[in-house]
């Protein structure tokens, strides 16, 4: 809607009142387009735009009024008209229907131009008897109302194309007020130019001052000043821009913490996932204990992760997930379904805020960046089993496996409630230690060891402090070891043996009782 628009249509609504009138005065312009019985798809449009009660007020007003079959040979269908925008071309079509003061038939001459109150210009042409404005004719002129003067016409009357954008800077993107110096974020070029400043106007049965606008129907408690501080400007960068919104205050402080103002100023384009206030606020996140460089570093990491280089519209979306790198060098998930935008598993609340170096998207959180594990105590180890104490204190998880050559086992507790350890004894349950055996290191709550085997062996291993409390472990590795070969006896060897000697000297015994009973019995 032009500025002229803006100012009029002020003036229309500043001079609206409620005032009555007798049975014997004519009906207000509305009331007698509604009583002629052929202006039904007038009246309605009217009321679809929320612009009765403006053609209610003083005035006074022409209107040149389209009857009902003018209406239906242009296919309006006012189900059409169901959002902010589409209202706005209804009103613009309907206001370059009016203009300001009395004009009747008889002053009116062949070339005579009036300005209607959707700022467009509408020139009369005058042929004998024939009157028409643009490419309507006027059918019965001069009905009166108490607030002006209706002429009906035969056809709805379209207001011109508005001229293409002058090439000369680029054009308007920013609804941007020059006396608060804040942007309306969301707003378009017809909310932008629809504030108005009124006073003691009716709405709702109610009078009100303040700044209006025609096209949101909002009513802000502004100066007037402010109110006619609106105007749709070319965007500014991305920094200037999050602080105009007056939704990124935290925000802004934090880039200012952070050193990254003029990183967000400069021509490299970006888009910016931009937390609210409310976001900040629920995070807890206190700029003033932001004071050492490694917490201001944390801070930078988080505010890089809310950026993302190039310029990335919500047109730009396709449904699915969609991982984008951001400026910190972590990933960044967005995702596009029916429920809308989310960024790393924040809302987007409002889309494609312009910036002279790229774009903002409005978001109810803050996003936080993954945290990166720290290192754990076998990482690039490839353990093929891992062995902890049991919950008694007294066990090995594992008292016995079997592994291939080559492969690496794994002993690990942390914070255990009693110090343990690994070390390599000689054999199954035994109690002496190999020297320079395999060995963890003195008892200990918390123990990462691992250990390579590489050659077939049987491995016997105890917990030093729980020895006594028969703490082992074995470990077969391979084939594990090769049993002891067995010895061959010979002859000279049976001779040796313990057995053949108690035999021989039994027979020696025997031998000797023999010979002492013959002597007896000789004797």
């Amino acid at each position: 809607m032009k500025v002229r628009t803006l100012f009029v249509l002020a003036c229309l609504m500043i001079a609206a009142a409620s005032a009555g009138v007798s049975a014997n005065e004519p009906e207000d312009i509305p009331a007698t387009a509604a009583s002629t019985g052929e202006h039904d798809s007038l009246v309605a449009a009217l009321g679809h735009a929320g612009l009765v009660e403006a053609l209610q007020a003083n005035g006074p007003f022409t209107v040149f009024a389209p009857t009902d079959a003018a209406f239906a040979a242009a296919g309006i269908d006012l189900a059409a008209f169901d959002n902010d925008e589409a209202n706005a071309t209804l009103s613009d079509i309907l206001l370059y229907h009016v203009t300001e003061g009395a004009v009747e038939a008889a002053s009116v001459t062949d070339g005579l131009t009036v300005t209607m109150l959707n700022g467009d210009n509408a020139t009369f042409t005058v042929t004998n008897t024939t009157v028409k404005i643009g490419d309507a004719t006027v059918t019965t002129a001069d009905v009166t109302a108490s607030n002006g003067i209706i002429h009906v016409i035969d056809t709805v009357l379209m207001p011109p194309a508005d001229e293409p954008a002058t090439p000369q800077g680029p054009p308007g993107e920013i609804c941007y007020n020059i006396e608060t110096h804040t942007i309306v974020v969301g707003a378009d070029q017809a909310a932008c130019e629809a504030y108005m400043y009124v006073e003691d106007y009716e709405i709702n049965g109610e009078n009100v001052t303040g700044c209006y606008n025609t096209v949101t129907h909002a009513l802000a408690n502004t100066s007037q000043t402010v109110c006619e501080g609106y105007m749709w400007v070319p965007p500014v960068n991305l920094a200037m821009t999050a602080a105009a919104t007056t939704v990124h205050t935290a925000l802004v402080a934090a880039l200012q913490t952070a050193d990254l103002v003029d990183t967000l100023s400069a021509n490299e384009t970006f888009t910016v996932f931009a937390p609210s206030d409310e976001a900040f606020a629920a995070a807890g996140i206190d700029l003033s204990t932001f004071d050492t460089a490694e917490e201001i570093a944390t801070l930078t990491d988080i505010l890089l992760y809310h950026v993302v280089a190039g310029e990335t519209l919500s047109t730009d979306l396709t449904e699915g997930t969609t991982t984008v790198t951001a400026a910190n060098g972590d990933a960044l998930d967005i995702v596009v379904d029916a429920a809308g935008v989310t960024v790393g598993g924040a809302s987007v609340t409002i889309a494609d805020v312009p910036a002279s170096n790229g774009v903002i998207h409005v978001i109810d959180a803050v996003l936080l960046p993954p945290v990166e594990e720290a290192p754990g105590p076998f990482d690039g180890v490839d353990c093929a089993v891992t062995i902890s104490a049991t919950e008694t204190g007294y066990a090995y998880t594992v008292p016995s496996v079997t592994i291939d050559v080559g492969q690496t086992v794994c002993w690990s507790w942390e914070d255990a409630a009693m110090p343990h350890n690994v070390r390599q004894v000689d054999g199954p349950a035994s109690s002496t230690y190999v020297e320079n055996g395999v060995y963890s290191g003195v008892p200990d709550s918390t123990v990462a060891f691992h250990h390579t085997f590489t050659e077939d062996e049987s491995f016997y291993y105890a917990c030093e402090p729980h020895i006594g409390l028969n703490m082992f472990g074995e470990i077969i590795v391979g084939e594990g070891s090769p049993a002891p070969a067995a010895e061959e006896s010979t002859s000279d060897d049976a001779e040796d043996t313990p057995g053949f000697l108690m035999t021989a000297g039994l027979v020696a015994l025997l031998g000797a009782a023999m010979v002492a009973g013959r002597r007896d019995r000789t004797a």
